[in-house]
């Protein structure tokens, strides 16, 4: 298996070559670090002079000790990796992501964006390297939420989230948020407020719904279950949930299908990546599996 990884030699590129770098590591993995270069007109041959930046990434990662192979692709960056990845049969690509906290958002129409859309494996953009080095070097449980709706992409995202254990310990959520007044009458409940919060019994009935969900997924895995009553948009209040659990990474799950890119930027895992503070995993419908590995 191999994970593939973008760099444009930012720091933050960096940041994300040493999580891709270490998740290779643990995973007995091969690394394939790639920079893209646009072509400058058309007809134009590449040049060589990003080769040596490459290089040098190359040798830093190797002193970690982590099988590092690399190329200059040419192209524009996300269509390159994507590209890349299929021939080289990546199971991950790993990606820096844009922006700064402060501005609330990423920003619109990144590498990062671009290629966790139209990427037929999953996708991890990442903000801050420190919890993965934790997890992977230290072995402190890396903490997750995995966002769960009905549908085969949430599963995907869960169990994607879950063969994380393979590379060290979890702290697995796996979170589903419901409109309240619907679950409620679903329930046999009614009564003032079921509009705005789920009754006890609801959300009792619907947490026992995840746990069988979850089971059939990630079988015997230790893992919590959340269920919260969310009016308005899902991604915010899925972020806000993350924020609230100092979650290190939030996994969703996205659709692949014909007219993906006009739904994508109302989609809750578009939502998710420009929202986040932390690092976000997108898991395409394509990579279903309880036995995938990263």
């Amino acid at each position: 298996m191999t994970i593939l990884c973008g760099t444009d030699f930012s720091p933050l590129a960096a940041r994300a070559a040493t999580v891709a770098g270490l998740m290779a590591r643990a995973g007995g993995q091969r690394l394939h670090l790639v920079h893209a270069v646009r072509p400058p007109a058309v007809g134009a041959a590449p040049t060589p002079g990003d080769r040596p930046r490459l290089e040098e990434e190359v040798g830093r990662l190797r002193q970690l000790g982590i099988q590092v192979t690399d190329d200059v692709l040419w192209g524009e960056p996300d269509e390159a990796l994507v590209r890349e990845a299929a021939r080289v049969e990546a199971g991950l690509i790993v990606l820096g992501a844009v922006g700064h906290r402060a501005m609330d958002r990423w920003l619109l129409g990144s590498c990062a964006e671009r290629a966790a859309r139209e990427a037929p494996v999953p996708v991890l953009v990442v903000r801050d390297d420190r919890p993965f080095e934790e997890w992977l070097v230290r072995g402190r449980p890396l903490r997750i939420l995995a966002g769960c709706e009905p549908g085969a992409s949430s599963d995907a995202a869960v169990a994607w989230a879950g063969s994380l254990c393979a590379l060290g310990p979890l702290d697995l959520v796996v979170a589903r948020l419901v409109l309240p007044g619907p679950e409620n009458r679903r329930a046999g409940g009614s009564g003032p407020g079921m509009g705005l919060s789920l009754y006890p019994d609801t959300e009792a009935a619907l947490v026992e719904e995840l746990r069988a969900r979850t089971t059939k997924l990630l079988g015997g895995a230790a893992v919590r279950l959340r269920v919260s009553p969310a009016i308005g948009r899902l991604d915010q209040h899925l972020v806000s949930v993350a924020e609230e659990g100092a979650a290190d990474l939030v996994v969703v799950g996205s659709h692949h299908r014909e007219g993906f890119r006009r739904w994508w930027q109302g989609s809750v895992s578009s939502g998710v990546l420009h929202g986040a503070p932390m690092s976000v995993a997108v898991v395409p419908f394509l990579q279903v599996s309880t036995t995938h590995h990263p």
